[in-house]
């Protein structure tokens, strides 16, 4: 199967808080499939904290120029449980790009492959752990509130938790 196919079933989105995106306009399901991923979840104020450090960490032109890839978005309210200690973590330069290319993966991603127990690669080079338990969509434990969203060029997932590499 071609990367870029669609599976039978698979363009619906999945999670239980697919309400926290705008029916109509800046920030919807429907405005967010026409623009690059980063610029698409830049649109939506509840991704604001992760799309700032997508830009700190200098890889916006990275990843709204890669294709056929996958975006784990931690929402907003995901970085205030995060420790003192990863809080630093986040803002050591040399750091951040680590923790943004651990939330995107080299491939296309399907809610097939969270049921399957998939652990696909990152772009930092380690793997994820995809999986579903009744309706609930996990990614390392971290929910999927709203997922396999389609924009221009990535599918996205909005995760409740912050994916940090391991070690």
């Amino acid at each position: 199967m071609r990367p870029s196919a669609a599976r039978p079933g698979s363009a619906a989105p999945i999670g239980a808080d697919c309400g926290m995106l705008p029916a109509t306009g800046t920030g919807s399901i429907r405005q967010m499939s026409t623009e690059q991923a980063i610029t698409a979840a830049s649109s939506n104020p509840q991704l604001s904290v992760f799309t700032a450090a997508v830009r700190t960490a200098g890889l916006d032109k990275t990843l709204n120029a890669r294709h056929s890839f996958t975006l784990m978005v931690p929402v907003n309210s995901a970085f205030a449980s995060l420790s003192g200690t990863q809080i630093t973590h986040l803002h050591n330069s040399g750091e951040l790009p680590k923790i943004v290319k651990y939330n995107a993966l080299k491939a296309r991603v399907y809610p097939d492959q969270f049921a399957a127990g998939a652990k696909p690669v990152t772009l930092q080079g380690k793997h994820l752990r995809l999986s579903k338990s009744g309706s609930v969509y996990q990614v390392n434990g971290a929910s999927v509130l709203c997922g396999n969203i389609k924009t221009a060029n990535a599918t996205v997932y909005i995760v409740s938790k912050v994916l940090l590499p391991p070690g």
